[in-house]
């Protein structure tokens, strides 16, 4: 199984998920508001972390 650096996942979500919690005023639904920026994190990291992983991919040699 190939090695991923799960660092670039994870600085990613805390960028994202800190900048967005930041940026919220406190509404009514304030835990519904931070569930929803949550997922929102995870799904960019997801792409982000997995486009970084691919494009920094460490190449086997013979």
């Amino acid at each position: 199984m190939r090695k991923f650096r799960w660092l670039d996942y994870a600085i990613v979500f805390v960028l994202v998920f800190g900048l967005g919690i930041i940026n919220i005023v406190p509404p009514a639904h304030y835990a519904a508001v931070v569930a929803s920026l949550a997922v929102s994190a995870m799904l960019v990291s997801l792409v982000v972390g997995t486009v970084t992983n691919l494009a920094f991919r460490s190449r086997k040699r013979n």
